[in-house]
């Protein structure tokens, strides 16, 4: 690559030397029977500075959570906020409440997590809390977790097996708590092979039962475990390897069913904080199924609020969470046809751009965080999504989201030593034989360029060439 670098500089026009690169890349033995796409684009003129198979329908991997976060900035303002109520039905006489207490959520994918400093036990005894604050000291029905602003099938169809279960193939639930993931601690042991019970699960999930598989592999070996499970079902396969040692090692896995989850530790710190309820924990959907059930007025006891979305696609786009991205995804097409499923989010967030003016030609999109393989959209889709969002209202928040080149998030390391240290903004993305960077940078002219690079269906243990290829594809194109 050196030598082919020094001719590149004999070349005169930097735009030359990036497509010069770029045909390399796309004629590289392990790279040629794949696809190299990219696009750049003038936020202030709108010309293209760049289109290398830019019309060619790609997966983009969690570059796609830029498609996400710009919607939802778009559509609810960097100043929304989730929430979640705690409400009742019936009435109370006697500090009984003949009737359920709900704990009904809007779609928020930080309720609970510590990534914005909450504890779900201290959580679930803040809500409990609020139950006996409000005069409540024995709940004559149910304590239930409401999801419902969502549908019932909480993952996208597309997504695939071996991803479920586990922390990052997640469901995306109405009511979301501790970014709807638990740790499973096997223990290690000092000879391969040995199998590795389970130490514990934190936080503790009741009736999960885990039909453990997993063994020791070698020191230094990492995580190689998966969990397969699915959503409400309590029955989860360990099988894999962790590294040899003499501690316990973490493995994080999804809560089947988040808002039953926390309704359980509402209702047991009620009950420890003196409280008595006469009903045992269910999930909301069973209780729908009892005769007696229709949908009754109810009563608000108190809203809890999320932080601003603004600082909540900040955490998205520089940690690469899934549930976030999906949570914002499905919010968009629940704010505009009241279905919370993710076919409507696509058609939403489809008419949303198309509507800004977007040529959408080969965006066919199946989720909003980029883990199903088999959606796809064009370089040019998300160059020109990245253009357009230039002049909505919320782009300060929206660039301030993005992580920049060699300083922080998941390109902290990225092109370390290059003038495109600090001078570029790039989500990443990678999934199997794909990997993907895009947004923006800041031109020798000082123009803000949006771009976007893909690479899919390359070879087979090629990772770490192509992101080699890739970034110096960013190196090169903040000499334009």
């Amino acid at each position: 690559m050196k030598v082919f670098l020094f001719i590149l500089l004999q070349i005169s026009s930097p735009i030359e030397r990036l497509q010069k690169f770029i045909d390399s890349v796309q004629n590289d033995i392990e790279v040629r029977n794949g696809v190299v796409a990219a696009s750049i684009r003038s936020t202030q003129t709108g010309e293209y500075k760049i289109q290398y198979n830019a019309h060619k329908s790609l997966n983009s991997a969690s570059t796609l959570k830029l498609v996400s976060t710009a919607s939802a900035l778009s559509v609810l303002g960097s100043d929304y906020r989730f929430k979640t109520f705690l409400e009742f039905d019936g009435y109370i006489a006697d500090s009984v409440l003949q009737g359920n207490i709900y704990i009904r959520g809007t779609g928020d994918p930080s309720f609970g997590s510590p990534r914005i400093g909450a504890n779900v036990d201290d959580l679930a005894s803040y809500f409990a809390q609020k139950i006996k604050s409000y005069g409540i000291k024995k709940v004559d029905g149910y304590i239930l977790g409401d999801g419902s602003i969502f549908s019932e099938n909480t993952l996208a169809d597309s997504w695939v097996w071996g991803d479920i279960g586990n922390y990052y193939g997640a469901g995306i639930n109405g009511l979301n708590v501790n970014e709807n993931l638990y740790n499973v601690y096997f223990k290690q042991s000092r000879r391969v092979g040995d199998f590795a019970p389970i130490s514990k699960i934190s936080p503790e999930i009741p009736n999960l039962k885990n039909i453990n598989k997993v063994t020791i592999a070698e020191r230094g070996s990492g995580d190689n475990v998966m969990l397969y499970s699915t959503p409400f079902s309590s029955i989860v396969l360990s099988e894999g390897t962790i590294p040899a040692g003499d501690g316990d090692f973490s493995v994080k896995g999804a809560i089947p069913d988040p808002p039953t989850f926390f309704a359980y530790l509402v209702q047991k710190k009620f009950i420890l904080n003196g409280g008595i309820t006469a009903k045992n924990n269910i999930s909301f959907n069973q209780y729908k199924t009892i005769d007696a059930y229709f949908p009754k007025q109810r009563n608000l006891i108190f809203a809890y609020d999320s932080p601003p979305i603004s600082e909540l696609v900040k955490d998205c786009n520089f940690h690469s969470i899934n549930l976030y991205a999906d949570a914002f995804f499905k919010t968009v097409g629940y704010s505009s046809t009241k279905d919370g499923s993710f076919d409507a989010a696509v058609k939403s967030v489809k008419q949303l751009w198309s509507q800004k003016g977007v040529d959408l030609q080969g965006f066919m999109i199946r989720d909003g965080s980029g883990l199903s393989p088999s959606g796809v959209l064009t370089a040019n889709n998300l160059t020109d999504i990245l253009y357009t969002m230039k002049s909505d209202s919320t782009f300060s928040s929206f660039y301030a989201s993005i992580p920049i080149v060699g300083m922080n998030g998941t390109v902290q390391n990225l092109a370390k030593g290059s003038k495109a240290v600090g001078n570029v903004r790039a989500k990443s993305g990678s999934i199997s034989n794909t990997r993907a960077f895009s947004g923006y940078f800041t031109a020798s002219n000082g123009e803000i360029m949006s771009f976007t690079y893909i690479i899919n269906r390359y070879t087979d243990g090629a990772d770490r060439k192509v992101r080699r290829y890739l970034e110096e594809m960013i190196k090169l194109m903040v000499e334009i």
